[in-house]
């Protein structure tokens, strides 16, 4: 059952250079219990998509333009800004990329979380502090009834994520969206941050939605992937499909440019070189009549850069707005 279904959005920014196309009519479905990975290289869309589930967007500078957000059953895109702030932190609750600066740096850890449980559930200070404690505890954080008074600075980069992710959670959210989560995070405190939020998930029957470039963590997290390009989505399948048969030109990219310990040891002892995608993302101010990613495409056709190619379930499962999928998919073997 769908937890959530975002048909056609599309969110612009309206800047002195123009009209920004930041996402260009991105579609996709997100079950209960489900954890979805959106992928792309920095500007792709994937952030703006995860903001404007949450209707986050800055109205001074951009808007949801068109498109439905439902979220189960209810769109999201016509509610007021405090019905939205209804659902904010208690039904859809976020974990930010770079918690120094969704934290405040004036008020206790203990405060930051009370204040959401306070809110959103209608218990006193007191039981609002104890929810805060538990969540603590719950992520792992020691000495967690000392840690309510401290303040975000004094806590390390990991400690700091947990305590966004207990915050996240602290509502029992049904959805949870986590942008780039472990990002600013060295790999041993990445890997436990991820097994935490799994853990974590599966107590709480929570959908995910997980933006991030890394297709390791893609690997080791969700079930099924949206790839995003120029605000656009280019491919979408199960995690273990799109590994084994990857249909759009640039996902093939963003997998090559992997590093591999099989390719590394068949180099016999060499470091295999990882292959880059070559040019640049294309500006968003200028509308796009054909693939986006026909200019640094190798198997760019002039049919590419005119005709706008469609998605298309070429396997199934598994879509992709490619016109020459068949040749991508024989080389890829």
């Amino acid at each position: 059952m769908s937890i959530l279904q975002v048909r056609d959005l599309h969110t612009q920014f309206f800047t002195q250079d123009g009209v920004v196309r930041a996402v260009d009519g991105v579609s996709f479905d997100l079950d209960q219990g489900e954890t979805l990975a959106i992928v792309g290289e920095s500007g792709c869309g994937k952030s703006v998509t995860a903001m404007s589930i949450l209707r986050l967007i800055q109205a001074e500078t951009g808007r949801i333009v068109s498109g439905s957000i439902k979220f189960e059953g209810r769109e999201l895109t016509t509610l007021t800004e405090e019905q939205m702030r209804g659902i904010r932190g208690h039904d859809i609750s976020m974990i930010f990329q770079e918690p120094m600066t969704s934290l405040n740096p004036v008020l206790t850890i203990g405060t930051q979380i009370a204040e959401n449980v306070v809110r959103h559930l209608g218990v006193s200070w007191q039981e609002g502090l104890n929810r805060a404690q538990e969540m603590l505890e719950l992520v792992k954080i020691s000495d967690a009834k000392r840690r309510l008074d401290e303040y975000p600075h004094q806590l390390s980069g990991g400690m700091r994520q947990r305590v966004m992710i207990a915050m996240a959670l602290a509502c029992r959210p049904k959805l949870l969206i986590a942008d780039e989560p472990t990002t600013a995070l060295d790999v041993t405190i990445q890997a436990q941050i991820l097994d935490l939020m799994l853990e974590l998930k599966e107590k709480i029957d929570a959908a995910i939605v997980m933006i991030t470039h890394d297709l390791g963590v893609v690997a080791e997290t969700a079930q099924r992937v949206v790839v995003m390009y120029a605000g656009r989505k280019v491919e979408e399948a199960t995690v273990g499909e799109l590994f084994a048969h990857p249909m759009h030109p640039y996902t093939r990219g963003l997998m090559r440019a992997i590093p591999r310990l099989d390719i590394d040891a068949e180099a016999e002892g060499r470091r295999a070189r990882l292959q880059e995608i070559p040019g640049m993302v294309p500006v968003l101010t200028q509308p796009i009549p054909g693939c986006a990613f026909a200019p640094r495409c190798p198997f760019a056709t002039e049919k590419c850069t005119a005709e706008r190619p469609p998605l298309v379930e070429n396997r199934p499962g598994h879509i992709a707005a490619c016109w020459h999928t068949d040749r991508v998919l024989e080389q890829a073997a």
